[in-house]
């Protein structure tokens, strides 16, 4: 008997202080799919630098204590065709001549002590003829991507020098070799040419050429002007038999780099000719039969100066398995849903909507968004940015406060009122485009929802999330972290009633 009075006692406290309790508690998690939910989020283009594919995904980088850390965001890739050339269709851009991986400096494949790319005293020159000169350097196309610089000076109309590798010895099979390089375009004067040879013993070779008057669709043109990533790759068998020899690619014994007409300087952060397949720069979706279905494409070749976009990483070939890229651009949405379920950083809570017959509910939505700061992560075109998923007229509150730091939500002061940029159901409107790195930004949300709506929101992997609301009944305070507490009371009252 004694041990029923306790029990009953205790009940009775947890019941009232249950009732006492605040009306809205915390709620670090939310289903962010639902309708009504409330999801803002920074839109930033991300830029990673130094991105090791062996040992980073997409979204992660290097922080200023050298651990790898993940961004707290979603990369921005749209499934819908007509977004191509929008950059969400293919998000992930990089520059070819940004890669350092090991293929591009191999050749020749024969000598693991030699490099072309690496090695410039082992290139001739080659100055006859010419009133200028050539010359042959050690240089860089992005921090860590070694490349060998060729650069002419002085030379005019009917000028020309060449800079050869003849470290090479390729004897059979000649004309299944493929001519690779990876070029960047620094200067090159009006009507100067260069051209990449593959060159047999008898004088006779293949070419491949920066030429500003020639087409960029002909498959013997790197180039038609400066800028940085062009790709060649280009079997020998298929390109034209040019020289003095036998008119017949048997071997191949040297690589020349011929400059004529005028001064030029390239960049080569890969070179190879021994190789009878190609490096696969990743796939891009296309639609190349208006059928509005993806089609999928691989990149070998690039013609146009710049990055090139793929739509998945992982699409790169084998022979970048282990490459560095300095600069792996991306467009990301830093989303409240990204966040870690901390009421810190989410808090989602209902309460009555009393004076609202339509609605049962009022959302109450606290979020702390923020650009992390690090020396290998830069943004650009930082906004935050909103769905608006009901109609306008529910949103009763949508400030935001910059520079939010880590204030208790309660304590922020200085909120300022965007709700004038809610516009019309279905819109994304912009709330704060001067978003700075390492700056939080909090955002406050007061939504008017139905009972059902707020059953979605709550739900989460099929479960109910950790949310609460003012005025839900006996039921709901059982069910809650106070009945929780109950039932933990009660098995501790059942052992303690065995004992007495």
């Amino acid at each position: 008997m004694r041990s029923k009075t306790i029990f009953t006692a205790l009940l009775a406290t947890l019941l009232v202080t249950s009732l006492a309790a605040p009306a809205a508690m915390a709620a670090p998690d939310f289903n962010e799919n639902a309708s009504a939910a409330q999801n803002p989020y920074i839109e930033a283009d991300v830029t990673v630098e130094n991105f090791d594919r062996e040992t980073m995904s997409p979204g992660q980088y290097e922080d200023d204590s050298g651990e790898i850390a993940t961004l707290p965001a979603t990369v921005d890739q749209s499934q819908d065709v007509a977004d191509i050339g929008t950059g969400t269709v293919n998000p992930y851009g990089f520059v070819a001549t940004d890669v350092d991986f090991s293929d591009g400096a191999a050749f020749p494949h024969s000598d693991d002590n030699v490099s072309a790319v690496h090695n410039e005293s082992r290139w001739t020159i080659d100055q006859s003829g010419t009133a200028g000169s050539i010359t042959i350097a050690d240089s860089s196309t992005a921090p860590g991507v070694e490349a060998l610089a060729v650069s002419t000076s002085s030379q005019t109309s009917g000028d020309t020098a060449t800079a050869s590798f003849s470290d090479v010895s390729i004897t059979s099979d000649a004309q299944k070799r493929y001519l690779q390089a990876m070029v960047d375009v620094n200067t090159l004067d009006s009507g100067a040419t260069v051209e990449i040879r593959a060159v047999d013993a008898d004088g006779d070779y293949v070419t491949t050429m920066v030429n500003a008057s020639a087409s960029a669709s002909d498959d013997d043109v790197i180039a038609t002007g400066t800028g940085e990533g062009y790709v060649i790759q280009e079997q020998v068998g298929a390109l034209t038999t040019q020289g003095s020899g036998d008119g017949t690619m048997g071997e191949i014994q040297s690589i020349d780099v011929v400059v004529a007409d005028g001064d030029a300087t390239v960049q080569l952060s890969a070179l190879n000719a021994d190789k009878t397949s190609e490096w696969s720069l990743g796939d891009k979706r296309i639609d190349t039969d208006d059928d509005d279905d993806f089609e999928t494409e691989t990149i070998r070749d690039v013609s146009e100066p710049g990055a090139v976009q793929v739509y998945d990483m992982d699409t790169l070939g084998s022979a970048f398995a282990n490459a560095e890229i300095s600069g792996l651009e991306m467009p990301m949405h830093f989303r409240a849903s990204d966040l870690e379920s901390d009421e810190q950083e989410v808090n989602v809570s209902f309460a009555a909507a009393e004076s609202y017959p339509s609605f049962e509910h009022r959302m109450e939505a606290y979020y702390r968004l923020e650009l992390p700061s690090a020396y290998d992560v830069s943004y650009a075109n930082a906004a935050l940015k909103q769905d608006v998923t009901v109609p306008n007229s529910r949103y009763q509150t949508v400030e935001i406060s910059e520079g939010a730091s880590d204030t208790e939500f309660s304590e922020i002061s200085g909120w300022t009122s965007v709700l004038g940029s809610i516009a019309s159901q279905g819109d994304t409107v912009t709330l704060d485009d001067t978003i700075q790195p390492g700056q939080e930004i909090g955002y406050h949300g007061t939504v008017l929802v139905t009972a059902d709506e707020k059953s979605a929101i709550e739900q989460l992997g099929g479960g109910v999330g950790q949310f609460s609301s003012s005025g839900g009944g006996i039921w709901d305070m059982i069910i809650s972290p106070f009945g929780g507490l109950a039932a933990l009371v009660t098995g501790v009252v059942a052992r303690v009633k065995g004992l007495i």
